[in-house]
């Protein structure tokens, strides 16, 4: 049974790109879905790899770490693996795509920021457990 759909990137702009699958096809690989996430953080459908001889490579818009979020008017929200790639398969010759440039890294610096922000919130509550554990040995000395 699939996960719940998360998005980490809703404040990235969105830039429609159009593709003619042509003999070569679109020519790019995707990772993701609520079933296998990219991140398990945000499930959308993020481009992995471009092949030269594909669409995608030729046109020069489209580049590994885009996150596509639709495709000729479908919603890859909340799909699971399967379904995107099937929604790919199924598009056509020409192939209308909602993408988000540069969303893989986006994310990749919301994560590192919250193990920074998480790493500070440790040492805040070691910092204050060692002055409490502290506080109630010197409380306890002047009891004696």
């Amino acid at each position: 049974m699939p996960g719940q759909a998360l998005n980490l990137t809703t404040e990235l702009p969105v830039s429609e790109i159009t593709l003619h699958r042509g003999d070569t096809g679109l020519g790019f690989n995707i990772r993701g879905g609520v079933d296998l996430p990219n991140f398990k953080e945000d499930t959308g459908i993020f481009v992995t790899r471009l092949k030269e001889a594909g669409a995608a490579y030729r046109d020069r818009r489209l580049k590994e770490g885009d996150k596509i979020i639709e495709v000729n008017g479908t919603s890859l929200h909340a799909l699971t693996h399967n379904e995107a790639v099937q929604v790919f398969i199924t598009a056509g010759e020409v192939v209308t795509m909602k993408v988000q440039h540069g969303a893989e890294a986006h994310v990749l610096k919301i994560l590192e920021g919250r193990k920074k922000g998480n790493k500070g919130l440790l040492i805040a509550v070691l910092v204050i457990g060692i002055a409490a554990a502290a506080g109630v040995g010197f409380f306890l000395s002047q009891k004696k």
